[in-house]
């Protein structure tokens, strides 16, 4: 297998999976082009797949990771405003407050647990697109 892989055949498996084309019919086109057995042109588009895989799953969902975007960004604000209606109601019924939240609270907990799952969902469903922007933006390393 060669060291120096062309940059125009990295483009093209690059492309061909973020497409999402048959790992086989990849394999079988670089064999043939590039004149390696099926063994090296396998081992060539697995070390291709693993040093872009982060831009191959970005380039994949652009509208999942957008819609996921959304559902996060939602869940935290359900969060953040449910903890600010619940300090407001302190300050508003302090000494009632236990009774208060009692009898009216469940909405408040809904939203807050809905907020939660949101997020939630959002990271485990998109798992490895979150590991990409994550990783992209450096916040998160998979080594």
């Amino acid at each position: 297998m060669p060291e120096q892989i062309p940059e125009e055949l990295t483009s093209q498996i690059i492309e061909r999976l973020t497409n999402s084309e048959s790992v086989d019919d990849i394999i079988m086109d670089v064999c043939n082009e590039e004149g390696l057995d099926w063994g090296q042109a396998e081992m060539l588009v697995k070390r291709i797949h693993a040093e872009n895989k982060n831009k191959i799953v970005l380039a994949q969902s652009p509208l999942l990771v957008l819609l996921a975007l959304g559902v996060f960004l939602t869940g935290v604000g359900l969060i953040v405003y449910d903890l600010y209606q619940i300090y407001l109601d302190y300050v508003y019924f302090s000494k009632a407050f236990v009774v208060y939240l009692t009898l009216n609270g469940e909405a408040i907990v809904g939203t807050f647990f809905l907020g939660l799952v949101m997020i939630i969902g959002s990271l485990k469903g998109m798992q490895a697109v979150w590991e990409a922007i994550f990783e992209w933006m450096g916040w998160w390393s998979s080594e």
